[in-house]
């Protein structure tokens, strides 16, 4: 990818690629907003991204890599062993995204096991309860989603989604309330909401969560995070809490404090 060889020159010559924003800016348009991302190119394009502070190139790639990667997420440099240091720190990106991920894997298994949960755990008069919760459980693993443990390492998130999508088993127990459990509706539900949890990582975030200083009370967050305001504030991309969460980089005492401010003023 020519980029890196830009980035390669700008090591080694000490370029201040701020300055050369509104050029990255305009090749990113022109090479990559119209390209399909595959496994390489978004795991190459990362450190582009951040190098010249692309706010909507890195939460793009990041989302993709968190959706599309099968297995845990790693950088690529295309530009040989001589140039290993040019990269991201683990915690910034590996750390980060990887989390992303494993997240997602609960945020999918909450509505997938809601259901079945109840009937499995609350008393029952009638006798088709184990039944009808082992023939929903039996339909996901023939869609080879369930056990989760056993799926997700060895898949993309988005691969489980098409597994997911070809689910059609129906309840047999017409006649029995509890067990007359709409479940494609209750996969479909699971898929919408993992869809939608995250946004790709936030410059903005990881930039204002970062300590800069020996006192971290006297950070960004003291100073401007409003408790009642929305997770992108002040951000160049818009996105929600998970986002916010996943792309903080300081202590997860502060953001736990911060999350629990936030709920209060909700």
């Amino acid at each position: 990818m020519e980029i890196w060889h830009v980035i390669r020159a700008g090591d080694k010559y000490i370029f201040n690629f701020k300055d050369l924003r509104p050029w990255f800016d305009e090749w990113y348009d022109r090479n990559v907003e119209e390209q399909e991302l595959d496994s390489e190119i978004a795991r190459e394009l990362a450190f582009p991204c951040w190098v010249f502070d692309h706010a909507v190139g890195f939460a793009h790639v990041t989302k993709w890599l968190v959706y599309n990667f099968p297995g845990h997420i790693t950088e690529r440099n295309p530009i040989g062993p001589k140039y290993r240091h040019i990269h991201l720190a683990p915690p910034d990106f590996v750390g980060l995204v990887n989390q992303a991920r494993g997240r997602l894997k609960t945020v999918l298994r909450g509505p997938l096991w809601e259901k079945v949960g109840s009937l499995l755990s609350e008393p029952h008069t009638c006798s088709c309860w184990q039944k009808t919760s082992a023939e929903y459980l039996a339909a996901l693993v023939k869609c080879k989603v369930y056990p989760l443990e056993e799926s997700f390492p060895k898949n993309s998130v988005t691969q489980i989604f098409n597994r997911l999508e070809g689910f059609g088993h129906t309840s047999a127990a017409k006649d029995c309330k509890p067990c007359n459990v709409n479940w494609p509706e209750c996969v479909s539900s699971a898929c919408k909401i993992a869809r939608g949890y995250f946004d790709g990582l936030c410059l903005d975030c990881m930039d204002h969560s970062k300590p800069k200083r020996a006192d971290e009370d006297e950070d960004y967050w003291t100073h401007d995070f409003k408790p009642s305001a929305r997770w992108d504030q002040n951000c160049r991309i818009s996105h929600g809490e998970p986002t916010w969460y996943h792309s903080w980089l300081g202590r997860d005492d502060r953001r736990q404090k911060l999350l629990k401010e936030r709920h209060k003023a909700l």
